[in-house]
């Protein structure tokens, strides 16, 4: 189901005519490109209940989970998963590669 097919279907299921904004929380490492989803909210958007919403676009940073720090850490930049605290590989992403319908607001 598309994004667009989802806020559709949530907005028909509360009685809305029109969704006035709409919050996503993108990943940094989701594959998204933050550019491309807003070039491209503008032309999908058209004909739908969502085509005067406002997009919003909560950037998330990646995170990884360190065994040996027992913690979430941000890795080291520019050098993989690698905690940037103890400097061991850290494979297991915990945060960073969503893409999430977060929430959206509605007119009757």
């Amino acid at each position: 189901m598309s994004l667009l097919e989802e806020i559709g279907d949530a907005a028909r299921r509360e009685g809305a005519t029109s969704v006035s904004r709409v919050t996503l929380r993108v990943g940094r490492h989701s594959g998204v490109s933050r550019d491309a989803l807003l070039f491209a909210w503008e032309l999908a958007r058209a004909d739908t209940v969502a085509e005067h919403a406002e997009l919003t676009i909560e950037d998330i940073p990646l995170a990884v989970y360190c065994a040996t720090c027992d913690d979430e850490r941000a890795p080291v930049q520019g050098g993989g998963l690698v905690c940037a605290t103890c400097g061991n590989a850290s494979p297991s992403v915990v945060r960073g590669r969503e893409l999430e319908l977060v929430s959206m607001e509605i007119a009757p």
